[in-house]
């Protein structure tokens, strides 16, 4: 299965704190397309990992996301 390159901007709030980021995250291709742009089932599983990665108080809110094409 193929990938693609995503930005994903997002912010981390834990009480009154807010860090601003982002990453390009590599996610993967599906095997069938069923819509137009599966880019955000991918983004929400990236989400749902990152989140676990983080302590506990801090909530990740995503910004925006879009797919790049011209990176390698």
């Amino acid at each position: 299965m193929g990938h693609y390159k995503t930005y994903i901007s997002f912010v981390v709030q834990n009480g009154e704190q807010h860090i601003h980021d982002f990453v390009i995250a590599e996610l993967e291709l599906p095997k069938f397309n069923f819509y137009s742009d599966n880019a955000s089932q991918e983004v929400l599983k990236w989400a749902d990992k990152k989140q676990q990665d983080m302590k506990p108080g801090e909530k990740l809110v995503i910004l925006n996301y879009f797919n790049i094409s011209n990176i390698t």
